[in-house]
């Protein structure tokens, strides 16, 4: 681990091993602003002209001179279901907490959910990583039924393959559709097969998502490599009509992001949600 400064994201911590690179934002977020090999390119969108915000009467009421939500880009750690307070503006400093072969980015906690969020992330020795998402409630009271949501902001020209169950269940259902409002069912983007969905990102303005219970892992195709999610969803009751994995594109990027179950935590609980990455050539 050590510290730099990467374009206007200022300190952050860089992670490399096998060959890969890591860099997590530690003035703002924590974004994982950057994930490729070394000395090659970022399957990740940056934001760094600010394209994609968020703020309104709820913000300057509620969030005490906290300012605006930026999306920054990279991944992220957000809260679902998805209201108002789930754009708490992260643009704080983080805490940084090295521990054997992990670190640990550490928000502050947020006074409109009073849930502090934290990201472990484990690098292996070819430079594949194991990140440990988690909420623990600091308020006085239990929370509202809520799930982690990690989300991956993938950069222009990406192909998400989502996995969908081919298994036979007779006379019960075995797949899952979610589809939002501004969702058009035939948008050249989408591809709906018997056992995925595919998604393209293009230059095409548009918003599109869709969401599933995905039955394996998660690929994207981006700048000649391969990144795959790999989660493990346990019983529970999903959110978004019961998804796993949901999926958004516009014209900008593309992002895959995965969800655990809603529960709610009594005071000082936590919860803990953990993907599983892998980056090929």
């Amino acid at each position: 681990m050590q510290f730099v400064n990467y374009k206007n994201y200022g300190k952050c911590v860089k992670l490399s091993k096998g060959g890969k690179t890591m860099l997590i934002t530690v003035d703002v977020g924590p974004r994982v602003i950057f994930y490729g090999y070394d000395g090659g390119e970022n399957i990740f969108y940056e934001d760094e002209k600010d394209l994609i915000n968020k703020g309104g009467e709820f913000f300057d009421t509620n969030l005490q001179g906290k300012g605006i939500w930026h999306i920054y880009g990279g991944h992220r750690l957000w809260k679902c279901p998805e209201y108002l307070d789930t754009y708490y503006p992260d643009n704080s400093p983080v805490k940084v907490v090295e521990e054997n072969d992990s670190v640990t980015f550490i928000s502050d906690v947020e006074i409109t959910t009073n849930l502090q969020k934290s990201i472990k992330i484990t690098m292996d020795a070819n430079g594949n990583a194991v990140l440990e998402h988690r909420f623990v409630n600091k308020g006085d009271c239990a929370t509202s039924r809520v799930a982690l949501w990690a989300l991956s902001v993938m950069d222009k020209g990406a192909k998400a393959y989502i996995p969908m169950s081919s298994e036979n269940t007779g006379l019960l259902p075995n797949r899952n559709l979610s589809l939002w409002s501004y969702t058009d069912i035939k948008d050249e983007r989408l591809e709906i097969l018997n056992n995925a969905i595919i998604l393209q990102q293009k230059n095409i303005a548009q918003p599109l998502k869709i969401g599933t219970f995905a039955c394996g892992p998660v690929s994207v195709d981006v700048k000649g490599m391969k990144f795959c999610i790999e989660i493990n969803s346990p019983k529970g009751e999903y959110g978004d009509n019961n998804c796993n994995i949901e999926t958004y594109t516009n014209d900008i990027m593309l992002e895959i992001e995965t969800l655990s179950p809603l529960r709610s935590l009594a005071v000082g609980e936590e919860a803990v949600h953990i993907e599983k990455w892998s980056l090929t050539k």
